[in-house]
């Protein structure tokens, strides 16, 4: 099979030991440039500066070569280097790869590996960035860190972001991605009446968003597979979304960590959310992984149910593939909204969306979902999907929310969260090319093969 990753001879002259690990295939699937991320630990070990001497060797029957690897959370400790690993790593279908991590060379300076990766922190604000590859570039919001603007180099390579708010046309637009966030509503005022009016804005609850991050707590990785960007904090209610002339009180109400990691190489970006209630709260929904695209990026909406033997498939074809316009690259149903949230099954494979005419798609593919409550365990709410598109005459929306409601300006519907209720997700955000339809749900059917059955790595203990 071609080869995707970066390997040169490896000369192990010098080197005082290396530890020995495996990867395997389990899925009877070709990988190339699969990642591999492993915790490492090696006894009677000396920690150089900057892991200098720390190398991935792949060991094909004697014949050496290094791979480009980046070396994070290293820790010395009683004599031993603990830490992390990543690399990129070619593998034939069922195939089971030797490989060696090389310590001990005195001698030896950090590599220097060639990377497809670039990162510019920017001038806007502290958590402003830059990033790159060659499939994609995305730009963050300078105060929050939340993605801003997502260029496809692909596909039509113009910004998917929006504008919902004209006080933000001349700042760049409003953010791609909102989540995680909270709608909490107030005792004192959950239980009155409510008509909306024209222009104005519910004043019973406080939009918990963090894109309204304001230089949050952050720490980043750098290397040349991936850069990592970590934000966490209290979340306070976003100025946009709350009546300003409703005073409020300064108590923190809600925590959240967002994680983001973009690969060299690789068309798609990983991204976690975790939102954690610090008191009992009433609220009107919680929604762990919100995207809000441009109204006309994308013509067609993708859905494909989780496959579970609980649950008996329908009669529709899945994945059931949905005409977000009623005239391809024309404002879809003047000042009309569709919903699917109740009808959509609780948890998907992957939602995703595409352009038919500019090749522009993104696809979200769920990894991980974990509810709790950190005092009790058991969690409230579970997972449930909800799709939306045309909202406001805007945008197309979609996000996974908890207990949602589309009567959700009722204050009747406001829903009781214990303290201590956590809500995680792990997700997979594909930006790929769509050339037709036959050939997308293909590619998209083997991503999501692949992403559900992660490469197999023996590390001794």
């Amino acid at each position: 099979m071609m080869n995707t990753t970066t390997m040169v001879p490896f000369d192990p002259t010098g080197w005082q030991a290396f530890l020995p690990f495996t990867v395997s295939e389990p899925a009877g699937i070709a990988r190339q440039r699969a990642v591999v991320d492993v915790a490492f630990a090696l006894p009677g070990a000396a920690l150089a500066p900057e892991g200098a001497d720390l190398r991935v060797v792949h060991d094909h029957a004697g014949q050496l070569r290094e791979l480009t690897a980046q070396f994070y959370n290293l820790e010395q400790a009683d004599g031993n280097i603990t830490g992390r690993v990543a690399f990129f790593l070619d593998i034939a279908a069922g195939a089971s790869e030797s490989l060696r991590l090389y310590h001990g060379n005195p001698g030896a300076k950090p590599p220097s590996y060639p990377s497809s990766l670039t990162v510019m922190k920017a001038a806007a604000g502290p958590q402003h960035y830059w990033i790159e590859n060659e499939f994609y570039k995305i730009e963050t919001l300078p105060k929050s860190g939340q993605i801003w603007h997502v260029w496809n180099k692909r596909g039509s390579n113009t910004s998917w972001h929006h504008n919902e708010w004209a006080e933000n046309t001349d700042k760049g637009g409003d953010p791609c991605h909102w989540a995680p966030n909270c709608w909490v509503g107030y005792p004192d005022r959950v239980t009155n009446g409510y008509e909306l009016r024209e222009g104005k804005e519910p004043d019973f609850f406080d939009w918990h968003y963090v894109f309204g991050w304001d230089n949050p707590s952050s720490a980043t990785i750098r290397g040349p597979v991936f850069f990592e960007l970590r934000r966490w904090g209290p979340v306070w209610p976003h100025p946009e979304h709350t009546n300003a002339n409703i005073r409020r009180d300064d108590k923190q109400r809600i925590v959240a960590e967002v994680v983001y990691r973009f690969y060299a190489g690789l068309p798609w970006l990983y991204q976690s959310s975790r939102l954690q209630t610090l008191e009992d709260l009433r609220v009107f929904f919680i929604r762990n992984s919100q995207f809000v695209f441009l109204d006309r990026a994308f013509t067609h909406a993708l859905l494909m149910p989780e496959r579970r033997p609980d649950i008996l498939p329908t009669d529709e074809v899945a994945p059931a593939v949905i005409r977000l316009m009623a005239r391809d690259n024309l404002k879809p149903f003047p000042r009309m909204q569709h919903s699917l949230s109740n009808v959509l099954p609780a948890k998907l494979e992957y939602v995703g969306f595409y352009n038919s005419h500019n090749g522009d798609a993104f696809t979200e593919f769920q990894l991980v979902e974990r509810n709790g409550n950190v005092h009790s365990g058991a969690p409230t709410y579970r997972n449930h999907t909800t799709l939306l598109t045309e909202l406001h005459d805007w945008s197309v929306y979609f996000g996974r929310a908890f207990s949602y409601t589309n009567l959700r300006f009722h204050p009747e519907n406001a829903t009781f969260l214990p303290k201590g209720e956590r809500y995680e997700e792990e997700n997979i955000c594909l930006i790929h090319r769509h050339e037709n339809l036959p050939a997308t749900l293909a590619d998209l059917a083997a991503r999501n093969l692949e992403l559900r059955n992660p490469l197999e790595v023996k590390m001794p203990t």
